[in-house]
This record gives C-alpha cells, structure tokens and sequence, in this order.
C-alpha cells in the first residue's frame, strides 16, 4: 500500500508513504490518522517517503475539495516531512507550506533524526 498510518507515539503521528500516491490510499491513511488527532488533541506529523514516486492525478482532485482535512488542521501544529530533495518544493506545495497554520518543514533522507527533533522543540 503506497501510504500507510503506521503509529503514534508521544503525540506525533508517522505515515509512511511509497510508490505513487493515489487518492483512495491517501483517504485510508488519513481517516487512520484521524481517530488519532481525535484522540490526541494537537499532534504533530511526520511523513516518511520511502520509495515515493509522486502523486497521482486523482489525489489532487481530492485536496481541491473544500473542507478536506479543514477540521483537523486547527490540531495540527507541525508538519515535518522526510524524502529526496527532488520531491522538497512539490511536497511544500502538497502541503500548503506558508498557508495553513501548521508549520510545514522538509528534511533529507539521512535527516529523520533531525526532523524528529525539530517535531519535538
């Protein structure tokens, strides 16, 4: 499966996302996700792309809908995603850096130490 809701620990919910991202395994992952945040309160994100070949049409189609994610994004206070720097400058677009109130940060594969410690100050 190409995304997965795959924990939560200490207030920090990790997706792990790979191969081409498609609306119906996003949705998936996210409503797992979801209970979390409900659960939770404020949370923070780490995705984790490991073998991420981009997305796909429809998922994009999905994310223009509005409402999609709007309830939760109050409870979202960062965001730190892991990949290749080839997929840095569409992830921030994906993730609507500098738009949404949740602070959006990218980091290199070797980095996921350091983004999990950007995730926790």
């Amino acid at each position: 499966m190409p995304a997965v809701f795959e924990s939560v620990m200490d207030g920090i919910l990790v997706f792990r996302v790979s191969g081409k991202l498609h609306a119906d395994d996003f949705v998936s992952a996210w409503q797992a996700g979801e209970q979390q945040i409900r659960e939770e309160g404020r949370i923070r994100i780490l995705v984790l792309y490991d073998g991420f070949e981009g997305w796909d049409d429809d998922l994009i189609g999905e994310l223009i809908n509005p409402g999609f994610m709007e309830e939760q994004d109050e409870q979202i206070e960062k965001i730190a995603v892991v990949g290749e720097e080839r997929w840095r400058e569409p992830t921030e677009l994906f993730m609507l850096k500098g738009l949404r109130k949740a602070a959006v940060e990218y980091f290199e594969p070797d980095q996921e130490a350091l983004a999990r410690a950007w995730l926790e100050a």
